[in-house]
């Protein structure tokens, strides 16, 4: 037994020094430098190119088996310039080399230093890597058969560590150059079933649009091989840039999510994500699923609250000047999303826009926008331009219109090339509104827009204690842009609609209105000129402020005769129990024929144009007083009783001038005293032949009684 140890023990001595000679001399006697050629040969055969390689090979045996690389280029592919396609200052790995005999692999750190590639696209869309990826697949013959070889029973790498690398990005086809400097890349020890540390770093440079960004990334990676799961977790994504383009010059944003992939590239989990952007906070979870094929996607966001004017501001997005300076400083929203293909659908959705709550959904199918939305209150005139106080224009001396002074009114009005992409379709509900300083409620909307046909459906059930419908259809498809336009509205009252509308009390009255127009062009101007159609309205029981018909006409009269103008209390309006007409609109210039007004005193009538092109008028307005004991103001107007009074209105009709034709009525005055005379006159002889034939009845009475008496 003793002599078997001693035998066994030498035989463990010569290999201990078969090694030991083997570390000492394999390294003198091979000198790796010796193949750099052959394997320049076999690049060169590979692939085509030229490798160069300017350093020595190093190489070591034990405890590691492992050889270092250093000054590697290798050359660009044909039609890509004498630039390198690939530069490596320094390269290294190593094995352990005891493991091996009991198939374990066990890597040092695998080290790249100072690489640079240039990576590039022609104008004909090659790339200058498609001959490298360009491979025939093997031969099934040098496959690997089932049961051949017993492979690895498992491995160890030290760790990754590329430092100093550098890509550059030119693509001539799309005219985009960016450039990847100081990359770096290290991992801890990577161990199957053991989570792997990773840190990742790089400076970016793009040149159009001009950027430059610091990119950090570190993150925690396990491989479950069983399950086919790749996990990061804690991920976190820091993001630095700099730009001419960004309105503060710099900008930060920072990721952090943890993430599950599929080996199989099939499905895709991000939970906990944390997105921020400045003052933008958006949170959520996202899954991904069939991705190889048509993927899809869902989840929850949520956008934190934030001041939207102050974050668009830092963003460089320059905002219009709007009536209240606070508006835009509350924004949140929580969404639930769905995409696949080209089809992505926003429900539930829930938006908050400073006191406006927003509910509903929206769709994205290609360009294709589709909403579904309830608003419960908003006021628009906050959001809309500050109202300008405005000197009034003098008039023209030639009796044209006021001079505009926002401009000619030749500006063009519709954004063409935006209204004829738009392709929407989307109901939107809101509770209350106020534009234009008007009030209404209860108001559903419709929009349908696709090709340049726009059209806009209004239904507003509470709007000044009636309705209003409305039917708008843009047609911006040919040349020429054509608009039509068809309101009715029921029993509006427009006293409160009027003050709304325009601050002042001048008329009121419960009514009903209905219009239909068209016009076309595209600017203020051109709207007018084009103007067609009809329209009508009557209102019952109110009153035009600012004017008394009947004061006029009493203060014409004393003129007229040279007496004192009297005074009156009587308020400056003129009652009506009923106010009704209809016009025709032709070339913008519109004619009423029928214009019909009654009071409790007054019959007025009204025919003429108004030219809405140069905004003047020329009408005719014939009040007849009816009652001079009752009614407004019917006192003291006796002699006019029954006399049409003619009241001619031209000029600027936001200022018109007013004339009473009073020979007409003087001319009505004495038709109606001569017509009274001769009435008077028939009158008397009426009842003086009434008289005699009394006379003579009774004296034919009186001889009959003597004759038969």
């Amino acid at each position: 037994m003793g002599k078997l140890f001693k035998i066994l023990g030498g035989l463990v001595l010569v290999v201990l020094l078969l090694v030991v000679a083997a570390v000492i001399i394999l390294p003198m006697v091979v000198d790796p430098n010796d193949y750099k050629d052959e394997i320049v040969s076999q690049v060169k055969a590979q692939t085509g190119r030229d490798l160069k390689i300017a350093g020595d090979l190093k190489l070591s045996v034990f405890p590691w088996l492992g050889v270092e690389i250093g000054g590697l280029e290798l050359s660009n592919a044909k039609g890509f310039g004498d630039k390198p396609f690939a530069v490596v200052k320094s390269a290294a790995v190593r094995v352990k080399l005891m493991p091996l005999l009991s198939r374990q692999l066990e890597v040092d750190t695998v080290g790249l230093d100072g690489l640079a590639l240039n990576l590039a696209k022609a104008k004909s869309g090659a790339t200058n890597w498609d001959d490298l990826v360009k491979g025939g697949a093997p031969d099934e013959g040098d496959q690997p058969q089932a049961g051949e070889g017993e492979g690895l029973k498992g491995f160890v790498i030290g760790g990754v560590d590329i430092s100093d690398a550098r890509i550059s990005w030119d693509d001539q086809q799309a005219g985009q150059q960016f450039k990847v400097e100081q990359f770096f890349l290290k991992s801890g020890a990577i161990r199957p079933g053991s989570p792997v540390a990773l840190e990742l770093g790089a400076q970016l440079q793009s040149k159009e649009p001009e950027l430059s960004a610091q990119v950090k990334l570190d993150a925690s990676v396990a491989l479950d091989q069983s399950a086919g799961m790749l996990n990061i977790t804690g991920l976190n994504l820091q993001l630095d840039a700099t730009s001419p383009l960004l309105k503060k010059g710099t900008a930060s944003a920072s990721l952090a999510a943890d993430v599950v992939l599929a080996l199989d590239g099939q499905s895709l989990s991000v939970n906990n994500l944390k997105l921020n952007a400045d003052a933008l906070q958006l949170s959520g979870n996202l899954k991904g699923s069939n991705l190889a094929a048509k993927p899809a996607f869902s989840g929850k966001l949520t956008l934190a609250e934030l001041n939207l004017r102050e974050w668009l501001v830092g963003q460089g997005i320059a905002l219009p000047e709007m009536a209240d300076p606070q508006v835009l400083t509350r924004f949140s929203a929580d969404m639930q999303l769905a995409a696949q293909d080209n089809a992505t659908q926003i429900k539930p959705l829930a938006i908050l826009l400073d006191d406006t709550r927003i509910n509903g959904g929206a769709s994205l199918k290609g360009s294709a926008i589709g909403f579904d939305l309830d608003v419960d209150s908003i006021n628009l005139d906050r959001y809309l331009p500050p109202v300008k106080e405005e000197a009034e224009a003098p008039a023209k001396e030639n009796g044209g219109a006021t001079s505009q002074a926002s401009g000619s009114g030749d500006e063009p009005l519709l954004p063409i090339e935006q209204l004829r992409s738009l392709n929407l379709n989307g109901t939107l509900k809101i509770g209350q509104m106020i534009i234009k300083k008007l009030t209404a409620k209860q108001i559903v909307v419709t929009v349908k827009a696709r090709q340049g046909k726009i059209n806009l459906e209004q239904k507003i059930g509470a709007f000044y204690q009636g309705s209003l419908n409305g039917l708008v259809d843009l047609n911006v498809a040919g040349k020429t842009p054509l608009l039509r336009i068809d309101k009715q509205a029921k029993d509006i009252q427009a006293g409160p609609m009027l003050k709304d509308l325009i601050a002042k009390d001048k008329f009121d009255g419960k009514g009903n209105f209905q219009a239909k127009l068209q016009t076309s062009g595209n600017s203020i101007n051109a709207f007018k000129r084009g103007l067609n159609g009809d329209l009508n309205f009557r209102f019952e029981n109110g009153s035009v402020k600012g004017v008394n018909l009947a004061q006029m006409l009493r203060e014409g009269k004393a003129k007229l005769k040279g007496e004192t103008v009297p005074e009156s209390s009587a308020p400056a309006q003129t009652d009506f129990s009923e106010l009704s007409g209809s016009a025709v609109i032709k070339q913008g210039v519109l004619n009423n024929q029928d214009l019909l007004a009654k009071s409790p005193f007054l019959r007025v009538t009204g025919a003429g144009t108004v030219n809405l092109v140069n905004e003047t008028l020329d009408y005719l307005v014939k009040p007849v007083i009816v009652s001079t004991a009752a009614g407004q103001g019917g006192e003291g107007l006796d002699e006019l009783k029954g006399i049409p009074v003619p009241v001619k209105l031209t000029g600027p009709y936001a200022s018109p001038k007013y004339a009473i034709d009073w020979a007409q009525v003087v001319t009505g005055t004495q038709k109606a005293k001569l017509e009274e005379k001769k009435a008077e006159v028939k009158q008397q002889l009426d009842e003086k032949k009434e008289e005699a034939k009394q006379k003579l009845e009774n004296k034919l009475k009186d001889k009959l009684k003597g004759f038969f008496n």
